[in-house]
């Protein structure tokens, strides 16, 4: 099945951390070190997706789920955090890409200034994504944060 196009998750908060949980759960050790920045045990997993509630959430669909999902987290009037994630067998496709400018061109309709993105000094693919919209890069040992001008 062909993958569809970033488009928000309009879901109620009980489906939407239900969608967040499954699609947390598809994600391999390594996807999983990469998007939550350290290795997650199931229970953490649940609790995380149980709990969260991102401002917008998109989500590209293929074979039947969502297989990218990004979260776009409101900080204040000013400011707001990406978090990212595409399932291993799908990587390479050009969804994260696609989710990602989704998630910053969103947030520069909302008039804010700034999105932060926080990843592993290891993550190449989110590095490449965030240097490809102007972000500026920040180590701080293994971990990275980066902050896109809008």
């Amino acid at each position: 099945m062909q993958a569809t196009g970033p488009h928000p998750l309009i879901f109620t908060l009980p489906k939407l951390r239900e969608t967040l949980l499954w699609h947390y759960r598809r994600l391999s050790e390594t996807s999983r070190r990469l998007r939550f920045m350290g290795k997650v045990k199931e229970n953490v997993l649940a609790k995380t997706a149980n709990t969260s509630s991102p401002d917008v959430t998109f989500g590209v669909e293929s074979d039947g789920a969502y297989r990218g999902i990004l979260e776009l987290y409101i900080i204040d009037a000013e400011r707001a955090e990406i978090g990212l994630s595409v399932e291993d067998a799908y990587q390479g496709r050009g969804i994260g890409r696609a989710l990602f400018r989704r998630g910053v061109a969103e947030a520069r309709a909302r008039r804010l200034e700034t999105v932060d993105v926080h990843f592993l000094q290891s993550n190449q693919a989110i590095r490449k994504l965030c240097l490809e919209v102007g972000g500026d890069i920040r180590a701080n040992g293994s971990e990275c944060m980066s902050t896109i001008q809008l």
